[in-house]
């Protein structure tokens, strides 16, 4: 996948320091890789354990979309750290420092760049009497605290479910659906995932995704890979294509994940 030059540059000090910090940190207790939120559209349905946190980084994640003559190119360098504060519950700040975007139409060229909004959130995952099935809620609020461009220009709250079943052989159907509730107005998501073990640390997973509200809907499809480059080290690779006129021509995105021991 070809990444932005914008996104190499930010990439590699930002790599770097990742991988320094993790190779200083003891490995999970167990052989099971850790539930990164990182990628796709969904999240993971599980917590982190007890005392551990992490740091899953868009470096950055990339969409195109072209529209009446006009075509909007926006880079995006997420970041989510999360804390595992019990067995079922962990707190999650979510935020995107870094963010560009470029339109152009026909001779006109604009651009700018700044910082989104704030989230802070909550992840539930309820203990489950089927082994087969795994769930999770995720509750958060987000606060206008971005640059004009990249910003809700309000508070807007959001609730999320992910469920997955165990098909065996490491693989695993995800579902999941999400409401995002702002300025009267209410946004959905919803996504069918389907993940499965390549070779190795290498993983595999294809989606599908809806998204609509405020008069605007698009549908997405695409998948990606992950690499378990360490015990607590994920690296991610995606893509994304628009099914519909409406939809953004496609998303790519380049992230790394890292789980930090107690």
């Amino acid at each position: 996948m070809r990444t932005p030059p914008s996104g190499a540059v930010l990439a590699g000090p930002v790599l770097a320091s990742i991988m320094a910090c993790a190779a200083m940190q003891p490995a999970q207790a167990d052989d099971s890789p850790p539930p990164f939120d990182r990628p796709s559209f969904s999240f993971a349905p599980a917590v982190l354990p007890v005392g551990t946190f992490d740091w899953e980084q868009g470096l950055p994640d990339m969409e195109r979309d072209s529209d009446a003559g006009m075509r909007t190119t926006t880079y995006t360098a997420d970041t989510v750290l999360r804390y595992g504060m019990t067995a079922n519950l962990e707190v999650q700040l979510h935020a995107s420092p870094w963010n560009h975007s470029s339109i152009r139409t026909g001779a006109v060229h604009a651009s700018a760049q700044g910082a989104g909004d704030t989230a802070l959130g909550i992840k539930w995952a309820p203990p489950l009497d089927s082994k087969q099935w795994t769930l999770a809620v995720l509750g958060l609020v987000s606060f206008d605290t971005g640059s004009a461009a990249f910003s809700a220009g309000h508070t807007v709250t959001s609730l999320g479910v992910a469920a997955a079943r165990d098909l065996g052989g490491n693989r695993s159907l995800g579902l999941y659906a999400n409401l995002d509730h702002g300025a009267g107005q209410n946004t959905w998501t919803g996504s069918v995932n389907f993940n499965f073990p390549i070779h190795g640390d290498f993983g595999g997973f294809a989606q599908i995704g809806r998204f609509a509200g405020g008069g605007v809907s698009s549908s997405l499809a695409g998948g990606g890979i992950t690499w378990l480059i360490h015990d607590t080290v994920q690296l991610d690779l995606d893509a994304n294509v628009g099914m519909t006129k409406r939809s953004p021509d496609y998303q790519l995105g380049f992230g790394v994940s890292v789980l930090f021991g107690k």
